[in-house]
């Protein structure tokens, strides 16, 4: 039988380098670098073969382009999008690992991200 998938939101498979900071009963992680198997509005499956602790808070830092960030309906306004001189955005959620296995880690987001359009030129290195 079948599975019948009830995700709210679109989910794309998107491989995106991803810097994560999980806090844990201990104490915060230093940042670590993973990269997403695929990614919603909602949450995100981060691929690793060292899984981060389930229930742990992290925060998730990543760069979409306008059409991806448009894609997965984040909220933002489509007008917002048609003025920003930008091809490119910076997200920074923060959710809660809920599932863990031997591929990797479920993040559910809270509604607490923030998204910046990038310009090109903010991204190219300083000329020497």
């Amino acid at each position: 039988m079948v599975q019948e998938d009830r995700r709210e939101q679109k989910r794309l498979s998107l491989s995106l380098q991803t810097k994560v900071t999980a806090e844990s009963r201990t104490g915060s992680t230093p940042l670590l670098e993973f990269v997403t198997a695929d990614i919603s509005a909602g949450g995100a499956f981060i691929a690793t073969s060292s899984p981060l602790p389930i229930a742990s808070k992290v925060r998730l830092e990543f760069f979409l382009s306008l059409e991806e960030l448009a894609q997965l309906r984040f909220v933002v306004a489509k007008e917002s999008l048609k003025v920003w001189e930008s091809e490119r955005a910076w997200v920074t959620a923060t959710g809660v690992v809920i599932r863990v296995d031997k591929e990797g880690a479920a993040v559910i987001f809270d509604q607490n991200y923030q998204i910046s359009p990038i310009r090109i030129s903010d991204t190219a290195p300083a000329p020497e």
